[in-house]
C-alpha cells in the first residue's frame, strides 16, 4: 500500500507542476497581449492628435513619435509572438497579423521580415516628419530613421559594390549635413566598415 501512496503523491506533484508551468505561460501570453492592446490604443491616440494637429510643425512632432511608438510595437510582437511564421501573404499565428493590420491602420506599417524573422515597423512616420518639417529639431533622427533607411522593415541588400558606394554616400551626405547629430558616430563607424567590405568585394569581383 505504501509505494502505491508513493507513486500517487509521485503523480500528483509532476501534475501539479505542469499546471504551474500552463498557468505561468497562460499568465505571459496574457501580459503580452495586455501590453499589445496598450500599445495599440498609444498608436490611435497619437494618429488621432495628428488629425487634429492645428499645424506642420505639431504634425510632424505626431509623425516622429508615432513611429517610434511603433517600433515599441514592433518590438513587443516579437516578444509575444516568438513563434512566427510565414507562407505566402499569411501569417501565422492569424492573432499576430490581425494585431499588425489594426496598428498599420494608424499610418506607420508594421509586418513579419520573412528574411530576418522577425516583426518590425517601417519609417513612414519619419518620412512624414521631413516632408511637414525638413528642417525640424528632430530632422537629424528623421533622416537617420527615414531616408538614409535605418528604420526600414525588411532589408534586403546583397553587399555588392554599388549598393556599398550608394551606402558610404548616404552617410556622408549625413554627417555633412548633420555634423552634431547624436548619430554622427554610428554614420562614421558604417563608412569605415562599409569602406573595408567594399574594398572586398571589389578585389573578389561581385
Amino acid at each position: 500500500m505504501k509505494p502505491l501512496c508513493l507513486l500517487l503523491g509521485s503523480v500528483a506533484l509532476v501534475l501539479c507542476g505542469f499546471a504551474q508551468q500552463n498557468c505561468s505561460a497562460s499568465s505571459a501570453a496574457n501580459e503580452g497581449g495586455a501590453q499589445l492592446q496598450a500599445e495599440l490604443h498609444s498608436l490611435a491616440a497619437l494618429a488621432q492628435k495628428i488629425t487634429n494637429a492645428p499645424s506642420h510643425e505639431e504634425k510632424a512632432r505626431g509623425w516622429l513619435e508615432l513611429n517610434r511608438r511603433a517600433k515599441k510595437f514592433g518590438e513587443e510582437m516579437n516578444a509575444s509572438f516568438p513563434d512566427t511564421s510565414i507562407q505566402g501573404d499569411t501569417i501565422s499565428p492569424a492573432e499576430a497579423q490581425r494585431l499588425a493590420h489594426t496598428a498599420t491602420s494608424y499610418g506607420v506599417r508594421i509586418d513579419f521580415c520573412e528574411s530576418a524573422g522577425n516583426w518590425a515597423a517601417d519609417n513612414q512616420g519619419y518620412i512624414k516628419y521631413l516632408e511637414l518639417w525638413p528642417n525640424g529639431p528632430e530632422a537629424d533622427e528623421a533622416t537617420w530613421m527615414g531616408p538614409i533607411g535605418n528604420a526600414s522593415f525588411c532589408g534586403d541588400s546583397e553587399g555588392s559594390a554599388e549598393e556599398l558606394k550608394e551606402f558610404i554616400a548616404q552617410r556622408k551626405q549625413f554627417l555633412q549635413k548633420f555634423p552634431n547629430s547624436r548619430f554622427a558616430e554610428q554614420a562614421k563607424q558604417d563608412i569605415t566598415e562599409a569602406q573595408a567590405q567594399l574594398q572586398e568585394a571589389i578585389s573578389s569581383g561581385r
